[in-house]
């Protein structure tokens, strides 16, 4: 059951925030000619299923605009594909409460950060997604800031007699549907993470928090309808400056007013839309979590020191030179290595042992079975001559 908070915290993910410094797609739902609609949905599937937002194009006259809806944690190649997408636009409209000469890009040192930036940063981390700023590079010719300035934000913020927090929660408002809630699948999330499968599991809890159908609320907020009439602005500007083809990359969240506005106010016309993945919800892109992995590793390495000993053992008595397992085999008193399991390392796989400058080593593959990777489990003993 949500909290109004969460529900507000959530609404972070899918609203553009102040900053101090910067598979296929499911078809489209069918909706009423130009009738209003999120631009975020969740398509939920046998395998987990993905968070989708909404890219749509509008024309006007000889004019194409398209509007990205934006999460502000995402799969990476979410942002890539943006990128992509928006070098085709003459001018492409952003969000980011900042002065218009702040360009964000991956390498930039982001101090002080906001703490509406950490909320979303703490959540991104636990999701295994990237946040927005960590990706995208705002310093292309054709980027144009969009929206309004720190000292614009608090003075609209003071003009409604609120606080950043007091409008992130009336931009959460909304009645929620019951119903649809009560129809979706229950997750045991304890059970999720034990099974190695948490990470996607959580995202769909996630996921499906911040596309249930909610009702916007009429009354309106600076955080959404104040900035977007922002950008309207700055978008009437480059259409009187000659730009034919232009996008608008904002929070999902601020989509269906902005395009309320568009298409009844300001006579753009819709003519296409396209479906775009998010969120990676499914299991199968998030490898299990090995089962009793840290106790499997123990067991190895301490197999590895008893044959460590063993074999330096051997080398003393034979003037360096290495034993093959045979060799140490027939030479114990029960004709087994020493160890758990006769030379085989808790996945069950034969111990490597490994001539090194000065001495040998002894080996584990390990969880990936691949002798000289980073999850090996190593020892290592000098031979005296």
């Amino acid at each position: 059951m949500r909290t109004l908070l969460l529900t507000s915290l959530l609404a972070l993910l899918a609203s553009s925030v102040p900053a101090q410094k910067p598979v296929d797609p499911a078809p489209p739902t069918k909706t009423e000619k130009n009738a209003p609609r999120p631009f975020m949905r969740f398509v939920e599937n046998d395998q987990g299923g993905f968070m989708q937002v909404l890219v749509a194009t509008y024309k006007s006259g000889d004019r194409m605009l398209t509007l990205y809806g934006c999460v502000h944690i995402a799969d990476r190649s979410f942002y890539e594909d943006m990128q992509k997408r928006f070098t085709k636009h003459d001018a492409l409209l952003y969000e980011l409460i900042a002065e218009p000469d702040v360009r964000p890009f991956p390498e930039m040192e982001q101090d002080g950060d906001h703490w509406i930036s950490m909320v979303q940063d703490g959540m991104g981390a636990g999701l295994a997604l990237q946040a927005q700023f960590s990706c995208m590079d705002y310093r292309h010719k054709n980027f144009v800031h969009a929206d309004m300035t720190g000292e614009e934000w608090l003075d609209a913020l003071d003009e409604v007699g609120k606080s950043e927090l007091g409008e992130l929660i009336s931009g959460g408002l909304g009645d929620v549907d019951r119903e649809a809630e009560a129809k979706q699948k229950p997750i045991d999330l304890v059970k999720a993470f034990r099974s190695g499968q948490g990470i996607s599991q959580l995202r769909i809890v996630m996921g499906r928090l911040m596309c249930s159908p909610d009702q916007v609320p009429d009354q309106p907020t600076v955080i959404i309808h104040g900035r977007n009439e922002r950008c309207l602005e700055v978008l009437e500007e480059q259409v009187d400056a000659g730009k034919k083809t232009l996008g608008i990359f904002y929070g999902a969240a601020h989509m269906e007013h902005m395009e309320q506005r568009l298409v009844k106010d300001l006579g753009w016309k819709r003519v296409k839309e396209e479906w775009v993945n998010a969120w990676d919800c499914r299991h199968s892109s998030f490898p299990k979590v090995e089962r009793g992995l840290k106790q499997k590793r123990y067991r190895a390495r301490r197999d590895l020191g008893k044959l460590v000993k063993a074999v330096k053992s051997w080398c003393m008595e034979h003037e360096g030179e290495l034993p093959s397992w045979g060799q140490l085999r027939a030479a114990s008193s029960n004709g087994k290595l020493p160890g758990r399991a006769d030379g085989k390392d808790p996945w069950g796989r034969d111990y490597v042992l490994l001539p090194i400058d000065g001495g040998f080593e002894v080996r584990s593959t390990a969880s990936d079975g691949e002798l000289g990777t980073e999850d090996d489990v190593v020892d290592a003993g000098r031979v005296d001559r």
